[in-house]
């Protein structure tokens, strides 16, 4: 496959090999410029496992292969501006894998894009509490979550609320349900995405006194 044939590139397979008779800032400049290759070949690398789409297979092996010819410069044999050049080369593939590396964030994008499923949601209360507050949001998202209740009456017992809508991935990633009553009493729970239908989900709230908890039927 082809993330074996495009392996990580570790830092020393260039031989730049110092020695009497050229620059030492000018064979330092070059050391850190292939470190700086590396870095981002190796940036490519994993961002391709991000992927299924496979059609720069070839375009990035090519590209590696670029790279390896590189192994067979000997900075010590190399005058400063034969150095120059190798750098000039370096930063001409720098470029090209920076290019490599937005298109691949692009079709991950679309690739994401594509394998999310929106589902609407009803929500019934048939507990004996009035929520002023409803988060819904994916398992793992971070930053501030909107309250769904937000300028709206409180969601009294045996009301239901419709409208809302949640992404459901390919990864059938658990849901998170934050709901707040009017003593600021928070339940939060795990909805399990992989059971419910595609068309829309319907959560029907209970509460489980012995528990102190409220739970989906």
């Amino acid at each position: 496959m082809y993330r074996r044939v495009f392996p990580i590139l570790i830092l020393c397979m260039l031989c730049l090999c110092s020695a009497c008779g050229t620059s030492d800032e000018k064979i330092a400049q070059a050391q850190q410029k292939y470190a700086e290759l590396a870095n981002i070949h190796n940036q490519v690398v994993e961002a391709h496992k991000e992927i299924s789409d496979a059609s720069l297979d070839q375009e990035l092996v090519e590209l590696k292969e670029e790279v390896s010819g590189l192994e067979s410069y000997n900075l010590a044999e190399m005058k400063n501006e034969e150095i120059d050049r190798l750098i000039q080369t370096m930063d001409e593939l720098i470029a090209s894998y920076g290019d490599y590396l937005e298109l691949l964030s692009d079709i991950k994008g679309e690739e994401e894009a594509a394998v999310l499923t929106p589902i609407t949601i009803a929500i019934t209360n048939h507990t004996t509490f009035s929520f002023s507050g409803i988060k819904l949001y994916e398992k793992g998202q971070t930053g501030s979550h909107a309250n769904a209740l937000e300028g709206l009456e409180p969601l009294a017992p045996e009301q239901s609320m419709t409208g809302l809508a949640l992404q459901r991935d390919a990864d059938d990633t658990p849901w998170i349900l934050i709901l707040t009553d009017l003593n600021d009493h928070e339940y939060e729970l795990e909805l399990p995405v992989k059971e419910y239908e595609k068309e829309g989900v319907s959560l029907n709230l209970v509460y489980d006194a012995e528990q102190d908890e409220i739970r989906i039927e």
